[in-house]
C-alpha cells in the first residue's frame, strides 16, 4: 500500500504546484478542472466506496453551491461572506435532500438522484428573476485567478482528509457493515440512517464549496452546467474506473476521464456525447465483469470442492 500513497502524494504535488504557476489560459482552465474534477470525485467516493451507492444526481449540491454563491454576491456581499452564507445555505438545502433519500435502497436511490437532479435543474430555470433562467446567472471578478485556484487546491486536501478520515473512522466501519446488510448493521446496534446521512453529508459540503469557487473562477453558471448530469457522471466515472482502493483510484479516473473529456469535446465535435456514453458503457462493463471475476474467485478460495 505504500507505493499507493506515494503515488498519490506525486499526484497532488504536481496538481498544487500546476494550480499556483497556471491560473490563467487554456492549461488554467483545465487544471482547475482536474482539481474540481477530483474533489468532485473523491467526495463522490466517500458514499460510492464505504455504502456502495450510485448517485446520478452528485451534481446537485455542485449547483447549489454555485447558486448559493452568485446570489449571495448580486446582493453585494464581498467574496468571503458569500462563500460562508453559500456553505450555510447550501448545507441546510444538502442535509433536508440527504434526509429524504437516507432511506431508499440502492436501486431507488439511484433514481431518486436522477430525479432531484432534474428537478432542480427546472426550479432554477423556472425562477428567472434570482437566478438568470436558462441564460444563468453571472457575477463580477470577486477574487483573482490564482487565489481561487490556490482555494480550490486547499479544497481538494480537505476533502482528501476527510476520505481518509471518515473511511478509518468507526462510522467508516459502519458504513461498510450497513453495505454488507442493513438488517443485520440494525441487529448489532448500528444506527444505520444515521450512518447514511453522515456519509452522504460528508460528500456534499465539498461539491457544494467546488460549485462556489467554480462560479468565482469563471464568473457564470447556468442550470445546465450546474446541475449537470455530465458532471455527475463524470463524478461517477472518476470513481469507479480506475479499480484501486483509496483516493489513488479518483485521482487517476480524475486524469484519465478529465483529459479523454477534453480531447473528445474538442477534436470529435457533434459525436462528443456517444463517445462519452461509449466510455461509460465500457466502465461499466468492466467493473461489472471483474466484480464478478472476483466473486467467482472468492467462492473457489472458500470451497475448494466446487473447483
Amino acid at each position: 500500500m505504500k507505493w499507493h500513497t506515494s503515488f498519490s502524494i506525486i499526484i497532488l504535488t504536481a496538481l498544487m504546484l500546476s494550480s499556483a504557476v497556471f491560473s490563467k489560459g487554456y492549461v488554467g482552465i483545465f487544471v482547475f478542472s482536474l482539481i474540481i474534477n477530483a474533489t468532485m470525485a473523491i467526495s463522490y467516493d466517500i458514499p460510492g466506496r464505504s455504502l456502495g451507492l450510485i448517485s446520478l444526481g452528485h451534481a446537485v449540491f455542485f449547483g447549489l453551491g454555485a447558486y448559493c454563491f452568485g446570489i449571495a454576491i448580486s446582493i453585494g456581499l464581498s467574496f468571503f461572506p458569500a462563500f460562508i452564507l453559500s456553505v450555510i445555505l447550501s448545507f441546510v438545502v444538502a442535509l433536508t435532500v440527504t434526509l429524504l433519500m437516507a432511506g431508499l435502497n440502492h436501486g431507488y436511490y439511484s433514481l431518486a438522484t436522477l430525479g432531484i437532479l432534474i428537478i432542480f435543474q427546472r426550479l432554477f430555470e423556472t425562477l428567472e428573476s434570482i437566478t438568470g433562467g436558462s441564460a444563468g446567472l453571472y457575477i463580477p471578478e470577486t477574487i483573482s485567478k490564482l487565489h481561487c485556484h490556490l482555494l480550490a487546491a486547499c479544497l481538494l486536501l480537505v476533502t482528501i482528509a476527510c476520505h481518509v478520515f471518515f473511511s478509518r473512522s468507526r462510522w467508516g466501519l459502519y458504513s461498510k457493515e450497513t453495505e454488507a446488510s442493513e438488517e443485520a448493521a440494525e441487529t448489532i446496534g448500528i444506527p444505520t440512517r444515521t450512518v447514511k446521512i453522515l456519509c452522504l453529508m460528508t460528500a456534499a459540503i465539498p461539491a457544494c464549496m467546488a460549485g462556489a469557487l467554480h462560479l468565482a473562477r469563471n464568473s457564470h453558471v447556468s442550470p445546465a452546467s450546474g446541475f449537470s448530469l455530465t458532471l455527475s457522471i463524470t463524478a461517477l466515472l472518476a470513481s469507479r474506473v480506475v479499480p484501486v482502493k483509496g483516493i489513488l483510484g479518483p485521482l487517476l479516473g480524475v486524469l484519465f476521464i478529465t483529459t479523454a473529456e477534453e480531447v473528445i469535446w474538442t477534436k470529435f465535435e457533434g459525436f462528443n456525447h456517444a463517445w462519452f456514453g461509449l466510455i461509460l458503457v465500457g466502465a461499466a462493463l468492466y467493473q461489472g465483469i471483474d466484480f464478478k471475476r472476483r466473486n467467482r474467485i472468492s467462492t473457489t478460495a472458500e470451497n475448494p470442492l466446487s473447483r
